[in-house]
């Protein structure tokens, strides 16, 4: 009978938890989508026409990314961002019922909708109220942490971020953590740039460790770097390569 009482406090405490989540806080949904052999140009064809029919303001917008690396290569991902609690409970099913009428038929694999939270903390050069149009390429490192290492992993990340102010790097960096829809001990890093050149940035007198050090005490980037590094599991960091394909995209040529 305790068991069953403990249960049931669990239950409710997960309930509560949800119901009183941050009103503010901003969530992205992603979709991973691959073709069926031969009916690449169908899907791509059939998306685009339902972006331009859903997807056409920037509350509703949808931005498409192809992977070029890695074993997803060929696979679509379909990311809906700036999202609060609220949008969650909004009437989708007609949007919904036109992509299973007219899209799905061309999928041979969807591996549902996943749910992230971005983190300011570890964020760099991303303003919601802003955010400009999307990047041409982008970087995305999928990192599987430790349950009991998310706090080495979460300051290592926004220490980075810091750095990154403090040096301007001249690029976009946006860290989640997923919601729902997997494990939630998974986080991912995305970087941003419009071409594989590397922009040339500042010169600077010091090493990033010895400004790091300066910043954050002497031997913080050993130790910070060496927590890191330990708080991920063994399989726990996997980078792919993702090409914004726009006329898939909203604002693209659809």
């Amino acid at each position: 009978m305790k068991k069953f009482f403990l249960i049931i406090a669990s239950i409710l405490v997960c309930t509560l938890t949800y119901g009183q989540r941050n009103d503010n806080q901003e969530y992205w949904n992603t979709w991973e989508y691959t073709p069926k052999d031969g009916m690449r140009a169908d899907f791509e064809k059939a998306a685009a026409k339902k972006t331009a029919t859903f997807n056409k303001t920037p509350e509703t917008a949808i931005i498409t990314f192809r992977y070029v690396t890695g074993p997803k290569s060929g696979t679509y991902l379909r990311v809906e961002g700036l999202k609060s609690p609220a949008d969650y409970d909004l009437d989708r099913s007609a949007e919904g019922d036109y992509w299973n009428q007219n899209v799905s038929k061309f999928i041979a694999k969807d591996a549902g909708q996943q749910r992230w939270q971005r983190l300011n903390n570890g964020s760099y050069n991303y303003d919601p109220k802003n955010p400009g149009p999307p990047s041409k390429i982008i970087n995305k490192t999928t990192y599987s942490v430790k349950a009991d290492k998310i706090g080495h992993f979460r300051r290592f990340m926004s220490r980075i971020a810091k750095m990154a102010e403090q040096r301007n790097w001249p690029v976009t960096r946006t860290l989640y953590r997923l919601e729902s829809g997997g494990n939630r001990n998974e986080f991912v890093l995305v970087a941003g740039f419009d071409s594989y050149k590397r922009a040339s940035g500042p010169e600077f007198e010091n090493t990033f460790e010895e400004d790091y050090d300066a910043l954050f005490g002497y031997g913080s980037l050993d130790e910070d770097s060496n927590n890191f590094d330990a708080s991920l599991e063994y399989w726990g960091e996997m980078r792919e390569t993702l090409h914004l394909v726009p006329e898939m995209s909203t604002g693209g040529s659809n």
